[in-house]
């Protein structure tokens, strides 16, 4: 079975320095989560804000290094953009992983019945299904950071590729 070419740059030099970068956004990304949950700031928001911070973190360093040699041809602030809108949907997908792996979290913690308890507390029909683990989210202690680390994992691949084919897509890639 043969690799689509879409998907070959998964397997290059260039992903293992984007994926070392994504490691050193992991460490600020936890790192953010455990800072703001200090501050009591609630879950879903210190996740979010957290993805935020390690987006930030990471374009600098791979602008910087990962594709430094690509001449994309458009400014930092372009590519800033465009890694932020990648990023973006990257982090929906994260926040998503998050929030149902925290709801996971609590049924293997507390049960059938613990997971039946607090969801009684979401509201009827579908909006309150979507939106009570965002407002209410389940106290699972630590499995926040499991959650967070799914997260990221399923994000990584969305993030390389479309940042490798839009957001540093090189005119001429240098040497």
């Amino acid at each position: 079975m043969r690799l689509p070419a879409a998907l070959a740059p998964l397997f290059s030099a260039r992903f293992i320095k984007f994926a070392a970068v994504g490691a050193s956004g992991v460490v600020v990304n936890l790192g953010a989560l455990a800072l703001l949950r200090a501050f009591d700031v609630k879950s879903t928001v210190a996740s979010a804000l957290a993805i935020q911070i390690s987006i930030v973190s990471n374009f600098v360093i791979n602008d910087r290094w990962t594709f430094r040699d690509h001449d994309t041809g458009g400014s930092a602030l372009q590519r800033a953009l465009r890694f932020q809108a990648v990023s973006l949907v990257g982090a929906v997908m994260q926040w998503i992983v998050f929030i149902l792996g925290n709801i996971a979290a609590l049924r293997l913690i507390a049960g059938a019945d613990g997971l039946a308890a607090w969801w009684a507390g979401a509201p009827p029909g579908a909006l309150g299904v979507v939106t009570f683990p965002v407002t209410h989210p389940p106290e699972v202690g630590g499995w926040i950071y499991v959650s967070q680390l799914l997260g990221i994992g399923v994000a990584t691949g969305w993030n390389f590729l479309a940042n490798f084919y839009w957001t540093w897509k090189a005119r001429h890639p240098a040497g």
